[in-house]
């Protein structure tokens, strides 16, 4: 364990090694949206796998509307 915590660290310092000079920090995420100075490189929202929640509802004990029942655990 000690040595995959000195690992880590090891690769914080090589971050903190790379220069860093004029480049100006995101203030959050968004800012790498479309339309800003950054644009994120996306894959295609496009359906992979089929839908199969018949098949995965199978062994539920509990399900309406094709939704999973589960127990009230707030009052």
């Amino acid at each position: 364990m000690l040595s995959k915590i000195n690992d880590f660290f090891g690769i914080v310092e090589q971050i903190r090694a790379v220069d860093t000079t004029g480049v100006v920090p995101m203030a959050h995420p968004v800012d790498a949206m479309p339309g800003s100075h950054i644009e994120l490189r996306l894959r295609p929202d496009v359906a992979s796998e089929p839908n199969q929640r018949d098949l995965n509802q199978r062994s539920a004990p509990a399900v309406e509307r094709g939704l999973f029942l589960v127990p009230k655990v707030i009052e």
